[in-house]
């Protein structure tokens, strides 16, 4: 089941902060639990966090073999395709929109609705190897969890960096 509750579970003290509106919806997805895989999305009046085991109920997980020019290295990536994923959650986002992909360091990515298209861009929850591949940022090893945007095809990477530790996703015509 798909819940609309706030994916904010630590305690009633960090829940009344969250929503006493004293936070950004940035500083309430830095907030969220690491080790808690789900997803925040908001667009327009739909504000929801979904947990992948729900997501995997609802979508086919596929498996995407492309080359990361982070790693240098082709990688296979199990997810789901992004279009499927707004389409079958039946997420409201007009084509002149843009997405916002928060991370959980406070970074964000925008992607034009217009260039999502057909099986182009992958949410993957892991590696089709069962872990997660650390990468170094700023000199400081990290994991790409909980979810990375990768892009079906290696040129994507140079038109939009691969967004990964997403957290939430926004409706950029809604902020």
């Amino acid at each position: 089941m798909i819940e609309n509750r706030s994916f904010f579970r630590y305690s009633r003290l960090l829940g009344v902060i969250l929503f006493s509106g004293s936070l950004t919806l940035e500083q309430r997805c830095r907030a969220a639990n690491p080790a808690d895989v789900s997803l925040y999305l908001m667009v327009g009046n739909d504000n929801r966090t979904i947990t992948l085991k729900d997501l995997k109920k609802i979508l086919p997980g596929s498996t995407l073999n492309v080359y990361n020019a982070l790693y240098k290295r082709d990688m296979a990536y199990e997810g789901f395709w992004l279009d499927d994923l707004i389409r079958k959650l039946k997420l409201r986002i007009n084509k002149e929109s843009q997405l916002v992909f928060i991370c959980r360091d406070g970074y964000t990515s925008v992607l034009p609705m217009a260039k999502v298209g057909k099986h182009k861009w992958l949410l993957a929850y892991g590696e089709a190897s069962g872990h997660w591949t650390e990468l170094v940022h700023d000199g400081q090893t990290v994991s790409p969890t909980p979810w990375y945007l990768v892009g079906s095809k290696k040129e994507s990477f140079g038109e939009f960096p691969w967004p990964y530790q997403i957290v939430g996703i926004r409706s950029l015509s809604d902020w």
